[in-house]
């Protein structure tokens, strides 16, 4: 028996199969007549000119697939097993050939005319922005809106010296900061998530070790570091005054601030999402934690504002125990108090505890003064 061809430039070509008992290309023993070559395979084939030739392609139902019961199709460029028909004529076109319409019977196909209809489709299937192609038009809206709201997402640096972002965590709903690491001088490249880094990690066991998730991604089109207004001790010496924190906040607020001078980072970076869409009542700041743990993998924590009831909350351990503030808190406090007067009202940390270790602080000093008194 013949060598089996699955492309062919006529049909006289596949045609003169006929002679042969049974049909090479099924898996089932059937005769190969006139009529089961037009039904079964000339009516499903796929057209396309090569070198000004016009030639077309059969779908196989042979036992060299694992599914021998569905149709496929063999490529003759590579050798490859195509499943399915759409995957097929996306994978001719990476070989450089024009797909084509079906011919009318005694006519060769043209050309001219396989570029128009290769110029339409791909026009209908590719995507303008990054040259990928796609099986169907549905496929390919898919893949705009994904990509429009990736590209979308704001990405700002706050540690220009480490190479820290804040990104949204999702592309849609609240815009929840999260942090990322991109830097080439420390190289590198890291995102908080724990399912970006195992997608990474998966990505690069395939073979892609350079392979980032979308939050890594956005950093091409990040906005520039721009310090912020840096944090003023008279400020925070007037919020003691007026007895919104405590004089032993006070202390931790400004050792911690020293900390980050010294290493020459923002202590507190706030981020506004404003300017990338609708006004929100929630304000993140990004806040130098001066440690690393699993609630600060890159040294800062991230601490949420809601404007319309004034409640704070932060990632640390200790803002999570009941009825606790912490320190990453009230030096977000402390911007706000300096740089947004109007949010005094509703930023202020209410602290029952800090209120009453500050109240028998004073006690105990009034109560040594009065001892003092006496004993002259």
């Amino acid at each position: 028996m013949a060598e089996k061809k699955f492309e062919f430039c006529s049909k006289e070509e596949l045609f003169s199969l006929i002679g042969e008992v049974y049909c090479p290309y099924c898996t089932k023993p059937v005769a190969t007549s006139h009529h089961h070559l037009s039904t079964h395979h000339l009516r499903y084939a796929i057209h396309f000119a090569e070198g000004g030739t016009g030639k077309f392609s059969i779908p196989c139902y042979c036992p060299d697939e694992r599914r021998g019961k569905r149709s496929h199709w063999h490529c003759t460029k590579c050798t490859k097993i195509i499943q399915r028909t759409a995957d097929f004529r996306l994978h001719l076109t990476n070989h450089g050939v024009l797909l084509t319409d079906k011919p009318l019977d005694g006519e060769a196909a043209s050309v001219g005319t396989s570029c128009v209809s290769d110029a339409a489709e791909d026009y209908r299937t590719s995507c303008q922005k990054c040259d990928s192609l796609f099986a169907n038009p549905s496929n390919l809206r898919r893949h705009k809106r994904q990509q429009n709201c990736r590209q979308e997402q704001p990405m700002v640096c706050v540690d220009a010296k480490n190479g820290l972002y804040v990104t949204p965590k999702d592309p849609q709903g609240t815009k929840f900061p999260i942090h990322i690491c991109k830097s080439l001088v420390s190289q590198s490249f890291v995102c908080e998530l724990d399912s970006c880094r195992d997608f990474m990690k998966m990505a690069a066991q395939s073979g892609n070790p350079g392979k980032e998730c979308y939050h890594l991604e956005r950093t091409r089109n990040a906005r520039c570091y721009s310090p912020p207004p840096p944090l003023c001790n008279a400020s925070l010496e007037e919020m003691v005054e007026k007895g919104i924190v405590s004089r032993t906040r006070q202390q931790e607020c400004m050792a911690l601030h020293a900390r980050a001078c010294l290493e020459e980072v923002d202590c507190v970076f706030p981020v506004f999402w404003e300017e990338f869409g609708p006004s929100e009542r929630y304000i993140y700041f990004s806040v130098y934690a001066g440690q690393t743990d699993t609630w600060c993998q890159f040294g800062r924590t991230l601490v949420t504002l809601d404007t319309k009831f004034g409640k704070w909350q932060c990632q640390c351990t200790g803002a999570k125990e009941e009825h606790q503030s912490c320190v990453h808190q009230h030096l977000s406090m402390w911007w706000v108090f300096q740089e947004r007067p109007c949010w005094r009202k509703n930023a202020v940390i209410t602290n029952s505890e800090e209120m009453i270790d500050d109240i028998e602080t004073k006690v105990m000093d009034l109560e040594d003064m009065l001892e003092m008194q006496h004993s002259e």
